[in-house]
């Protein structure tokens, strides 16, 4: 599906989502992650201001004890103040936004 088809066919907004950064990559750091979800979120609320994009789903944001799910794209937001933070703002910011 593209955007076409979710204005036209649909007439729902298109979500972008099932993105993130994998701890198991090499040359992981939090602030790797943080940088490249903030330049996701950046694209995103982009979209969004101009009604192209209906927002977009982090993957994956887990409980704490909920290890055995891990995969390496996991965020429990008690344990990472500063993507949480992220997440935080981005929600705010598409809050703000009347259309979405």
């Amino acid at each position: 599906m593209d955007l076409t088809d979710s204005e036209t066919i649909i007439k729902k907004p298109m979500i972008f989502s099932e993105f993130g950064k994998s701890s198991k990559d090499a040359g992981y750091s939090l602030s790797a992650r943080d940088s490249f979800l903030n330049a996701v979120y950046t694209n995103i609320y982009n979209f969004a201001r101009s009604g192209e994009i209906g927002g977009g789903l982090v993957w994956q944001i887990m409980a704490e004890e909920m290890q055995s799910y891990d995969d390496g794209y996991e965020i429990v937001l008690s344990q990472n103040p500063s993507t949480s933070g992220l997440i935080t703002q981005q929600s705010n910011k598409m809050i703000a936004l009347d259309h979405v």
